[in-house]
């Protein structure tokens, strides 16, 4: 059944689950924090890897003809697709780390009783209780 409220839901989980139930999933979600550090090192080893075939030359000097000036617009264009990919790939490469602990967080805060389809194609309630982190990951 759907809460009335963030009270509502609070004063259920306790009565139905206990007072620890509050804090299902908290362990993986401090360690979620790691997905930035992770975002933060990938893009520096890219940067550090591939930054320098980034063409960062420009024409220097304030007589610039208009083709110089376009010229240094499409270099200016290049430089940001280059590190636009690599912010992209890195976010990828963080996302595709952390992401187990975001499941088993999932799984951790959700009600121990579910309705699942069974291979046959019958609905079935089933509880789940996981004794903790490393036994939601098996």
């Amino acid at each position: 059944t759907p809460y009335r409220g963030m009270l509502d839901a609070a004063r259920t989980i306790v009565r139905e689950e206990g007072p620890l139930a509050l804090y299902k999933g908290a362990v993986p979600a401090m360690m979620l924090v790691s997905h930035g550090g992770v975002q933060f090192v990938a893009y520096e080893f890219l940067k550090d890897k591939f930054g320098s075939r980034i063409n960062t030359s420009r024409t220097k000097g304030h007589d610039r003809s208009a083709a110089a000036a376009n010229n240094d617009v499409m270099h200016r264009l290049y430089d940001s697709m280059g590190y636009l990919m690599m912010g992209a790939v890195s976010k990828i490469i963080a996302s595709t780390t952390t992401y187990p602990l975001q499941v088993i967080k999932a799984r951790l805060q959700q009600r121990s009783q579910v309705v699942e389809l069974t291979e046959a194609g019958e609905i079935q309630v089933s509880k789940r209780e996981y004794a903790g982190v490393i036994d939601c990951a098996r």
